[in-house]
């Protein structure tokens, strides 16, 4: 954190040394819940597990955010080699003898306003440019960053319903290309380039690069899209827990309103 960083909202903020267990626990002391937001490929993690289960943390919710944790197909590819390592971490410290600490791993499939803005997942709607993997047929489960926030919300208000388990929740069930309807519906269908990508050959690359030491965002993309293109790693949801955690789904006109607010906060 910058010297100069400042923050609107009410709540405590600390810098911390990460790479100190020590340092993670005396910040957490006295906390009922973490919840990690980091994205990284070390240790980082374990540590802050390690220091949550020393601080006397209740409910621990590790930084998946991402697909179901129980399908052993996505966990089989690379890309989430590290998230699942991470996760039988958790559930191991969870289990052991001298832990209270309780988890909750949050479902929700690609951050849909994210993605509509930044096109990492593959539809660019400031330059009407979409890459479809395999037609982009897969149906996908998406949620919006305000509803994950509300799941999260709604799991400290639901603490024995939701302990020890996955909990799976989404504003919108598309495709990729019905996605991309959507998009040409609000901002015309003219003037698009609509590039059907092979999911195969595009994931056989970016494993490639992955295992050369190469792991940027174009590379972590690819992998993530090809998760979400195959039905076998990413199908919707057999039940979600929208209901129970006061999340929204949206209709198509909701979604349609999103995009157009997406689209114009480019002007």
């Amino acid at each position: 954190m910058p010297p100069a960083a400042s923050f609107e909202f009410h709540a405590k903020v600390k810098k911390v040394d990460f790479g100190s267990t020590d340092d993670l626990k005396a910040a957490l002391a006295g906390q009922d819940a973490v919840v990690d937001c980091t994205l990284v490929q070390d240790d980082t993690p374990k540590r802050l597990i390690d220091a949550s289960l020393a601080a006397g943390v209740y409910r621990y919710i590790p930084s998946d955010w991402s697909l179901d944790p129980l399908n052993n197909a996505a966990n089989a590819l690379p890309v989430f080699s590290k998230r699942v390592e991470r996760d039988n971490y958790l559930y191991e410290r969870c289990k052991s003898s001298q832990s209270n600490m309780t988890w909750t791993i949050v479902a929700n499939g690609p951050f849909l306003d994210w993605n509509l803005r930044t096109g990492f997942a593959g539809i660019d709607l400031f330059n009407k440019r979409a890459e479809l993997m395999n037609g982009g047929d897969n149906q996908v489960v998406w949620t919006t960053l305000d509803s994950v926030g509300k799941a999260v919300a709604g799991i400290m208000e639901h603490p024995e319903e939701t302990q020890n388990r996955p909990v799976y929740v989404q504003s919108v069930v598309k495709s990729c290309h019905e996605m991309l309807k959507h998009a040409q519906a609000v901002l015309g269908a003219d003037g698009w380039q609509v590039i059907n990508v092979n999911a195969e050959e595009a994931n056989n690359k970016a494993l490639a690069e992955l295992h050369s030491g190469k792991f940027d965002m174009a590379t972590f993309g690819t992998l993530i899209r090809y998760s979400n293109a195959k039905p076998e790693t990413f199908s919707p949801w057999a039940k979600t827990d929208n209901g129970l955690l006061r999340v929204p789904s949206m209709t198509d006109d909701e979604l349609e309103g999103l995009i157009r607010k997406v689209s114009a906060s480019a002007a």
